[in-house]
């Protein structure tokens, strides 16, 4: 069977077949935390991306977590641009047994691989493109998403994630990941213009509070 290990996951069987991954055909080793999807109504992606994580995303969950961040000052309308403020969030929402831990510095390395791997799950923000795949638009597209799964095959790394703009998984390098979250400097323009007024961390989202280099990893 074509992609035989990703059998019990047809969710991750549906894209490698769809797409034509023949690279990941017959990875060296592979961990996956099946989660549920759900779509982001608004900039909630970030909180959406944190409660899928458990893998019962439902409205009132949401709401929940807004209504957190919205009392703890760290969002305007639903939007989280520090990983700081979504660490802290994250803190409340888990299980206490949970380790939340948040991680600076390069993506692509050891310590992330050997992490995601032994099951450790990373809530990554990044770039998105048209295709929600990351991108490298200056953070002027910062989004969040859950990787809950990884790919180690002969010739690379590739994560599995989920986020709320798209109801299937996503596969990615991690490396392309890794470059996307390594450029976030600045809020969009485009946003500045519009009738909202978004909460943004002291010093900015490439500030030490914010998005550039940063994620949050857990292990439940």
């Amino acid at each position: 069977m074509e992609y035989s290990w990703a059998k019990n996951y047809p969710e991750i069987h549906k894209m490698c077949t769809l797409f034509q991954m023949t690279e990941l055909s017959n990875p060296i080793k592979y961990n996956y935390n099946a989660l549920n999807g759900y779509l982001q109504d608004g900039p909630q992606c970030g909180l959406v991306a944190l409660m899928m994580c458990t893998g019962s995303p439902n409205n009132d969950t949401v709401k929940h977590l807004y209504d957190y961040a919205k009392r703890k000052g760290y969002t305007n309308n639903g939007e989280i641009f520090s990983v700081d403020d979504m660490a802290d969030v994250a803190k409340y929402y888990l299980p206490k047994k949970a380790n939340v831990e948040i991680f600076e510095g390069d993506l692509f390395t050891t310590k992330i691989k050997e992490f995601l791997l032994d099951g450790g799950m990373a809530l990554v923000p990044y770039d998105t493109n048209k295709d929600n795949s990351p991108g490298f638009h200056s953070g002027h597209k910062a989004h969040w998403a859950i990787i809950s799964g990884s790919i180690l095959t002969d010739d690379d790394f590739y994560v599995i994630a989920r986020h709320g703009k798209a109801r299937n998984v996503a596969i990615w390098k991690l490396k392309i990941l890794a470059r996307s979250n390594s450029q976030l400097q600045e809020f969009s323009p485009d946003r500045k213009l519009h009738d909202v007024e978004y909460k943004l961390p002291e010093g900015g989202i490439n500030g030490p509070l914010g998005l550039n280099r940063r994620c949050i990893l857990i292990k439940l």
